[in-house]
């Protein structure tokens, strides 16, 4: 008899979840707790594994009732090894550690892994806002901003399994903005949050007022959180609205370059921005990227719109990831 239940992992720097996701998609139990990176790779993974055997004791079933685990994890991947390549944001000692065969011998469970943004991409096309389409790409908009490209119902990992780094598009070439790549202009050092902060912090060095710096330290424990965000658009921040605006118009053109190459019959925006504010933040993308098509012919047939499984996309893909690998 197939298992109707699996656990899906999403898997970051800063806390990890772990839910029992039934085939409907609906989730019985999750649990949440801190990562902690600085205990190293066996700790994370220790902690891991605990948090899975908690959401299956939730849930009120057996490790017997499971038919796997997946794992979505911040970094490149070989899926079919199991191994992260890398993972800078989980701390020490993950470079080309074989994961699913760690957590394997930890739980007793078939485990897989891949790129955290692609399971989540995964998700909302299974059960989420894309569930009635074929052809979709998910961007989710986070400290950093990355994607998954989903044709033809297949979830594309690309030829080197590099498919969907779509926040290192070059969309401004000269304005001198340098990402991690070192390409300038890309999406990610003007779009993500950690763009919008640096944008905040240099409209107020040259004198602009601004209650943004003053919730990042109240609000968002030093970061430019979705919650900051919503709160200085709700102060009516200026500067705030600003940068939000450049971010849109940013994502809006990414959203154009995606649909005249590909033509996909939906972009989903998920990450904590879009959750927070909703089609507040969606809206402006949808405006930008429709006056960018090339082909306007039924141009708003192609949808544009917030993840519908908000948080939960991770958790819910990567369960899906696992019942597919089985």
């Amino acid at each position: 008899m197939a298992k109707q239940l699996f656990v899906g992992v999403d898997l970051g720097g800063t806390s990890m979840r772990a839910g029992v996701v039934a085939k409907d998609g609906t989730v019985p139990a999750l649990e949440k707790r801190k990562t902690h990176p600085e205990l190293g790779a066996g700790g994370v993974i220790e902690r891991l594994a605990e948090t899975v055997e908690r959401a299956i004791k939730s849930a009120g079933v057996r490790k017997k009732d499971i038919g796997g685990v997946g794992v979505g994890v911040p970094g490149p991947v070989d899926t079919q090894r199991g191994i992260i390549r890398l993972a800078p944001n989980l701390g020490q000692g993950w470079n080309n550690l074989p994961l699913a065969e760690k957590l394997e011998d930890w739980l007793g469970l078939p485990a897989y892994i891949d790129n955290d943004v692609r399971v989540g991409a995964l998700g909302e096309f299974t059960h989420g806002a894309g569930k009635d389409v074929q052809d979709m790409v998910a961007i989710f908009v986070g400290t950093g901003i990355g994607g998954g490209i989903i044709l033809d119902g297949q979830l594309r990992g690309g030829f080197r399994g590099g498919a969907g780094e779509v926040g290192h598009t070059v969309v401004a070439a000269d304005n001198g903005l340098v990402g991690q790549t070192g390409e300038p202009g890309t999406v990610e050092p003007i779009a993500s949050r950690t763009g919008m902060a640096r944008m905040v912090r240099a409209l107020v060095a040259k004198g602009r007022r601004s209650v943004v710096p003053g919730l990042i330290q109240s609000v968002g424990g030093g970061q430019l959180t979705s919650s900051v965000i919503y709160e200085a658009l709700r102060q009516d921040d200026k500067v705030m609205k600003e940068v939000l605006a450049v971010a849109q118009h940013t994502l809006g053109l990414l959203a154009a370059n995606i649909v005249n190459t590909l033509d996909p019959e939906m972009i989903v925006f998920g990450g904590g921005v879009t959750e927070r504010l909703g089609q507040r933040f969606v809206a402006p993308i949808r405006k930008v990227a429709y006056a960018n098509f090339i082909n306007k012919h039924n141009a708003r047939l192609v949808h544009i719109v917030p993840a519908a499984l908000k948080d939960a996309s991770g958790v819910v893909g990567a369960a899906v990831l696992a019942r597919l690998k089985l």
